[in-house]
């Protein structure tokens, strides 16, 4: 970047339905993973910011939750953080799935409320590399009927066809902006809040389909100790050796509280286990993870433990 060239920068919300691959598209961008992705609707609960600086711009990315009719207080958090992000961004990407037609409902719904607030919107159907391309061109006029998209980017979020392009004609919608955050900063996100995740989607990828969502992780305890002088092979950055952390899971039935335990304790065993593995390598040092599961009836509308949580205004 010369003296005489602007920088830019600007807040682009990742919005669409549920699991349209909004937050496999974000890991793609920042080049590392922060959101957790699951194949089981409905898994990003929290609006998850990524960095992406290359010098002259700056854009922060927003991994939304899914759009969907709530029935929850917990819902209602996830749609309204949805919602923020988008009237607050810069530019907004609708993501679309080119394996289902649209726009349906929730999608027309957006433009809708998009057209009405004068936001900029780029559209980039995912998944093409799942669909013959003879089926992308009535999708793409289908949109178009709705919506004045910015643009029309086919992407696959998953092999990275199409995502150069869309993050070139993002930063060509950017407007003249100072560095919001440290050029070398990734996420906004704790290693708290990283780790449960991290937690919750061990939790989906083992656990029965109608378990998972009636799950919420608590960090408790995240404590630094030099108790143990080993650090994970082949990492010399990292300045600390270990770290101690507990946790708690919460579940709305005793029956899915004992699936979540298992036999023995085999089920916590293997959820604890694949945890700890990828909470190892983020953090770059041994770890000790304590996970403990409490039932908790309707938590989804519990205004205080929801708090605690971080969903809700007082978060």
């Amino acid at each position: 970047m010369t003296d005489s060239t602007p920088f830019r920068s600007g807040f682009v919300a990742l919005a669409g339905r549920a699991n349209v691959g909004k937050s496999t598209l974000l890991n793609h961008l920042a080049g590392i993973r922060l959101a957790i992705v699951s194949p089981k609707a409905q898994t990003t609960r929290h609006s998850i910011r990524a960095v992406v600086d290359d010098g002259s711009t700056q854009v922060v990315f927003i991994d939304t939750p899914g759009m969907h009719r709530p029935t929850t207080r917990l819902g209602r958090f996830m749609v309204e953080s949805a919602w923020e992000a988008f009237l607050d961004s810069d530019v907004a990407v609708l993501i679309t799935d080119a394996t289902r037609p649209g726009p349906d409902g929730i999608e027309r719904t957006f433009c809708r409320k998009a057209a009405e607030s004068g936001k900029s919107v780029i559209l980039a159907i995912n998944k093409v590399d799942k669909v013959a391309k003879e089926t992308l061109l009535p999708i793409i006029g289908d949109f178009a009927k709705v919506f004045d998209f910015l643009a029309i980017i086919p992407i696959s979020a998953s092999t990275g066809l199409g995502v150069d392009d869309l993050l070139k004609e993002i930063r060509s919608h950017l407007p003249e902006g100072p560095r919001y955050f440290p050029a070398d900063m990734s996420t906004d996100q704790t290693e708290r809040t990283l780790v449960a995740e991290i937690i919750r989607e061990r939790i989906l990828a083992s656990a029965h389909d109608e378990i998972p969502h009636g799950t919420a992780v608590e960090i408790e305890t995240f404590e630094e100790s030099d108790e143990e002088h080993v650090r994970i092979e082949g990492d010399e950055t990292s300045g600390r050796t270990f770290v101690r952390i507990s946790a708690r899971i919460f579940c709305e039935k005793d029956t899915h509280k004992a699936i979540l335990i298992g036999h023995g304790g085999s089920m916590i065993k293997k959820i604890g286990s694949e945890a700890r593995a990828s909470i190892e390598k983020m953090l770059g040092c041994k770890v000790y993870l304590d996970l403990r599961v409490k039932t908790k009836e309707d938590w989804k509308n519990d205004r205080s433990l929801l708090r605690d949580l971080g969903y809700g205004p007082d978060r």
